[in-house]
Parts: C-alpha cells; structure tokens; sequence
C-alpha cells in the first residue's frame, strides 16, 4: 500500500511539473490589442501581433517557447519591440471578448496559417510578416530587424 501511495504521489508530482511551463508561459502576455497598440504608438516601437495556437499547432510551440518566452526576446535595451500574443486555442476557454479580438485581427490582416506575426509600424502600418524561423532569439530579432529595415528604406 505504501509503495502505490508512494507511485502516486510521485506521478501527481510528474505530472504537476511537466505542466508547469504550460500553466506559467501566459503570466506576461500581453493579449490585448488595443493596449499594445497604443503603447507600440506612444513608445515609438514596432507591434508584432503573433496570431499563434500553441495547443495544436507545432510551429507555434516552437516560436512561443523558443522567443517569446526567452528572457532575452523581452529586454529592451537588445530588442524594442511590443509583442501582442493573439491565440487561437482549440483545448483551453477564452473569453467571448478575446475570441472576438483576435478573430476579427484575424480577419482584417488575412491570417490564413499559423503561427504568422505581423508586423506593425508604430502607427499601425502593416510592414511584414514572419512565420516560426528556427534559430531562438537571435534569428527571429534578426528577421524582424530586417522586415523594419526595409521598411524603413
């Protein structure tokens, strides 16, 4: 009996730590757009809304665990940019409010695969768009950059 009570507790222990990056990696997301859109305008920086599904889309995973959730993707001083996570879960509840956001985003910027970021100047412009780019931080920054130079130019 105390070898299964034993397992158990070991298993509900597994099974609470796997899940834990799961249940933590949307504590500093910043899901609405009109609030990110305004501090992209006010700070003068590039709004990237990244329409991702994390739950069933590979790709998404990949680029909200491989950036957005990197310590060094959210230091400013390295990258100035305002992200504004717009998420498309198929497992999980959302608000009416946030489904309505982000489908209508969906809409309006022709989102038609996932995860796609687009990417806004700071008075809302639409200047590019990015899919998952293997490589972390420094490859996806480096993409951005480049779709802002061009922009720029």
């Amino acid at each position: 009996m105390k070898s299964m009570l034993r397992a158990f507790c070991v298993f509900c222990l597994g099974a609470l730590v796997s899940v834990q990056p799961v249940l933590s990696c949307d504590v500093s997301d910043d899901t609405d757009f009109p609030r990110a859109a305004a501090l992209a305008k006010i700070t003068k920086r590039p709004l990237l809304l990244a329409f991702i599904g994390t739950d069933w889309s590979i790709s998404s995973l990949k680029l909200d665990r491989e950036v957005f959730d990197q310590a060094d993707f959210a230091d400013n001083s390295k990258y100035s940019f305002v992200l504004c996570k717009l998420h498309f879960y198929q497992t999980r509840e959302r608000s009416p409010e946030a489904v309505r956001q982000n489908e209508d985003l969906a809409t309006r910027y022709n989102v038609r695969e996932f995860p796609t970021v687009v990417v806004l100047s700071p008075d809302g412009r639409e200047i590019g768009r990015l899919g998952y780019i293997p490589g972390g931080v420094t490859a996806f920054a480096a993409a951005v950059n480049a779709v802002i130079t061009k922009a720029i130019r």
